[in-house]
């Protein structure tokens, strides 16, 4: 099968042929429909997050049908359509009885330790798959393990995002303009920040105010929306030392900023403000099952909608990764297959 893997750290994303999986027991096969490229799967060429064993194929947005049941299945067959969460947990730890399997001290990620959805046919477990209501595509049910569950989490499972809240959303690229979808879901006031005057025109279509950082101030829009008394909510899609000073500032006594990104490896914070005003960082990362699992059905009901940017066949992820890097697009790039 064809398959876009990692083979060296500091290289380039190839399309190899490689195995066909075979699923171990409580495993399933799925024929992968669609896949979302993310960002994240240029910054694993780096080395920075471990791959284990390489080549490694990549991928933890995927969706397509079950093919083959492993040993031990039930509940499932084949031809059942699915998206796969990304966390391989083990259900034991106090964080997966909770309900928090994103704190999982064990878990493996699909994509990441175990080989992902950037091919013809993925193994998983079938803990992982999600069913898919007949009105979702594919290419869209491909994106919401990360792209739109990640911001679900973020923002209703840790910011706990409600009606008459001001939120502010950093970066509206292929994460935050589902922030924005999810924001104003929740009944809250949103800005979004962008560079590129189309990612501000397709936030505003969703509810957001749009406010371009290469032109406009920021500090400025913020203080106009909610008469001087700063934000509720700061969602840092960017990552760096300067998007979380910024962030921080902007925030409302008692505010929180949520990071999501992770650009840079550290960052300062003025100490007196934090404690003064009791302002909250909070660290955000991926999502729980359940997170997926409502945002599959927000989906599904037409409340949520994923936003592609771009389509390419998985044989073409050379151009894929050069239209990425370009930073012009609004939404994922998904991978598809014949």
């Amino acid at each position: 099968m064809l398959a876009v893997v990692v083979a060296r750290y500091g290289g380039m994303l190839e399309v190899m042929d490689r195995p066909v999986p075979r699923p171990g027991a409580g495993e399933v096969l799925v024929r992968v429909r669609a896949s979302g490229l993310c960002s994240t799967d240029l910054h694993l060429l780096s080395g920075r997050m471990s791959l284990g064993n390489l080549p490694r194929i990549l991928g933890h947005e995927s969706a397509g049908e079950i093919v083959e049941l492993g040993e031990g299945v039930t509940g499932w067959n084949a031809g059942d359509r699915v998206t796969v969460a990304v966390d391989v947990v083990c259900g034991k730890c106090r964080h997966c009885l909770t309900g928090k399997t994103q704190r999982c001290t064990s878990m493996q990620r699909i994509g990441f330790e175990r080989d992902g959805g950037h091919a013809e046919y993925v193994a998983v477990p079938a803990a992982n798959v999600i069913g898919l209501p007949p009105t979702l595509a594919y290419d869209a049910a491909a994106i919401l393990p990360d792209a739109v569950a990640c911001m679900y989490h973020s923002l209703v499972g840790r910011g706990k995002v409600g009606i008459g809240q001001k939120v502010l959303i950093l970066g509206v690229g292929g994460l935050g303009i589902h922030g924005v979808q999810i924001a104003r879901l929740a009944g809250a006031d949103v800005i979004a920040t962008s560079r590129q005057p189309e990612r501000l025109k397709i936030a505003e279509q969703y509810g957001a105010i749009p406010l371009n950082t290469a032109t406009e101030s920021l500090k400025d829009g913020v203080h106009e929306l909610t008469r001087g008394e700063g934000m509720d909510l700061v969602v840092d899609n960017i990552g760096t030392r300067a998007s979380v000073r910024e962030g921080l500032s902007l925030l409302r006594p008692g505010g929180k900023l949520l990071v999501v990104a992770y650009l840079d490896d550290t960052f300062e914070v003025p100490s007196i403000p934090l404690f003064k005003t009791e302002l909250e960082i909070i660290g955000c990362r991926g999502s729980s099952r359940q997170d997926l699992e409502e945002v599959v059905r927000l989906t599904g009901s037409g409340k949520l909608r994923p936003v592609i940017g771009a389509h390419y066949p998985l044989e073409q992820i050379a151009a894929a990764v050069e239209r990425l890097e370009g930073g012009d697009l609004v939404g994922r790039i998904v991978l598809t297959r014949e």
